[in-house]
């Protein structure tokens, strides 16, 4: 296996990451301002030397289970370190950033009317198998990036496919309520399903715009120069301060304005995994950059009774009160008390109207199994509402 890749950004070759004497270095091949391949790593002459694999390099590396499942099957062949993994993934990784990289698999589709219709117990393992190695994304969680055709006259879309297993009973349900919440509150989210067996959450991917050009996407840990497993280090503050640093001035007010009713929900509904990786950016360029749409949000106490949110905030980890959020979206996110106060009262409307849909589900609900665990979702969601 070649240590080295040629990196490439919209299809220009911009540079070479290569791995020499245990240290990763990338040297820009290009004298083109815009051609970054990351907001905190500007072109330039000198080499960025890292101990451990760059940040925006390392960001679409598979974690937990699908981790598990590519060094299952690769591990004796070829070295599954992280630049071995990066190598191995490279043919598929498509987006702003990719790499000069061979096919490895033949590229397969499913329809969306599959996969919310599914006809068999076993189709995320079916999955799994097919999209493995093509599925260049991070998070524990058992997920899979598949090409997905909603009708025949539409171009072909990415989906990411998530599922759950015997530790998180219910996660796709989980989520998809409470991405609900999200989206009632008027924070932009990904175009997102349930599968009518409720064990699929299916969310369109969100950095490809519709001429089928790919923005730019970071994540906190890349712009904070943080390695993967830094991901629960650092505190809410320092996400405001990174969205202040880097989204453009003609964005940052609605930014902060949706990263404070984020926070909001993220503690309402009990979310302890809102770590450095499930916030990002989006950009077009150095002068267009926006956060990223809301993603990742479910309720994890229903899993770990005594689960605290995943970083600091004001000096605590701990379930906030509202005072406590409120004083946050003055100090960190630049609001005024009367917007803190509004945009407050919007998130715990939005949780009420999810909770009401949630009980209208559990009416028809003939799964046992389901209506108990929408019956524990329900119970959280209602403390939520009442919080002071």
């Amino acid at each position: 296996m070649n240590d080295s890749l040629h990196v490439k950004v919209s299809n220009e070759k911009v540079g070479t990451i290569l791995l020499e004497n245990n240290e990763y270095i990338f040297d820009y091949t290009t004298g083109n301002p815009d051609a970054f391949v990351s907001l905190s790593m500007p072109v330039r002459a000198k080499s960025y030397a890292n101990q451990k694999l760059h940040p925006i390099f390392e960001m679409h590396l598979p974690e937990g289970y699908l981790l598990s499942i590519i060094k299952k099957h690769f591990s004796k062949i070829t070295k599954t370190d992280d630049f071995g993994l990066l190598t191995l993934m490279a043919h598929s990784i498509k987006g702003r950033l990719t790499y000069e990289a061979e096919p490895t698999q033949e590229e397969t589709t499913l329809s969306l009317d599959a996969l919310l219709h599914p006809k068999s117990e076993t189709l995320f393992n079916e999955l799994v198998s097919r999209f493995a190695l093509g599925s260049p994304i991070s998070g524990v969680q058992p997920k899979v990036l598949a090409q997905v055709r909603d009708k025949v006259t539409l171009p072909l879309q990415e989906y990411i496919i998530k599922s759950w297993g015997e530790e998180y009973p219910h996660l796709a349900l989980n989520e998809f309520y409470c991405m609900k919440v999200v989206q009632k509150a008027g924070i932009d989210v990904p175009e997102f399903y349930l599968s009518d067996d409720n064990k699929l959450f299916i969310m369109k991917r969100f950095d490809i715009k519709e001429d089928g050009t790919y923005l730019g996407f970071e994540d906190m840990c890349v712009l904070q120069a943080r390695q993967a497993d830094e991901k629960y280090e650092g505190s809410y503050e320092h996400i405001a301060k990174s969205i202040k640093t880097f989204v453009s001035p003609k964005h940052k007010k609605k930014a902060l304005r949706d990263f404070f009713k984020m926070m909001v929900i993220n503690t309402l509904v009990q979310n302890g995994d809102a770590h450095l990786k499930n916030f990002g950016l989006l950009y077009e360029n150095i002068n267009n950059i926006w956060l990223a749409p809301a993603y990742d949000v479910v309720c994890t106490t229903l899993y770990i009774q005594k689960d605290i949110p995943a970083l600091h905030l004001l000096g605590s980890k701990k379930w906030w009160s509202k005072a406590f959020l409120l004083r946050f979206g003055k100090e960190s996110c630049e609001l005024s008390p009367s917007e803190t106060l509004t945009l407050y009262d919007k998130c715990v409307e939005a949780l009420r109207i999810t909770t009401h849909e949630v009980k209208e589900r559990m009416e028809i609900e003939n799964n046992l199994h389901v209506k108990a665990f929408l019956s524990s979702l329900v119970e959280v969601f209602e403390k939520g509402t009442q919080q002071e």
